[in-house]
């Protein structure tokens, strides 16, 4: 399983160098190339779940091996969020906003006919 999922993971990074070094993409192209880029994040993830999870896998471990497990993925982490934010700052306009009204205890529902409650 681990020689899959390395073979597997190389293959995904060479398909992320294509990815880059391609020119004159259009929109398309780079959306999918978007959908790419956050399903291999999502396909790494479920992998470390599928560690971290699973006690009597993580019980191999030592402790300082644990340690560094801990501080590359905060590291990883915390670029990514990093990068979350500036992206959504800088886009914050083009985000769609949900407004949330608080309803009355009181109010009667609406039903959509008009005059029903007068």
């Amino acid at each position: 399983m681990s020689e899959n999922w390395i073979n597997q993971s190389e293959d995904i990074l060479k398909l992320l160098k294509d990815l880059t070094t391609k020119k004159d993409k259009d929109r398309l192209e780079i959306i999918n190339s978007l959908i790419f880029t956050l399903n291999a994040i999502d396909r790494s993830i479920h992998g470390w779940r599928g560690w971290v999870q699973n006690l009597g896998f993580m019980s191999n471990f030592t402790k300082d091996e644990l340690v560094d497990l801990e501080e590359g993925l905060i590291k990883s982490t915390r670029s990514f969020i990093e990068y979350d934010i500036e992206v959504t700052k800088k886009h914050m306009e083009k985000i769609p906003t949900i407004k949330f009204t608080e309803k009355r205890r009181d109010a009667k529902p609406e039903i959509g006919i008009q005059g029903l409650y007068t």
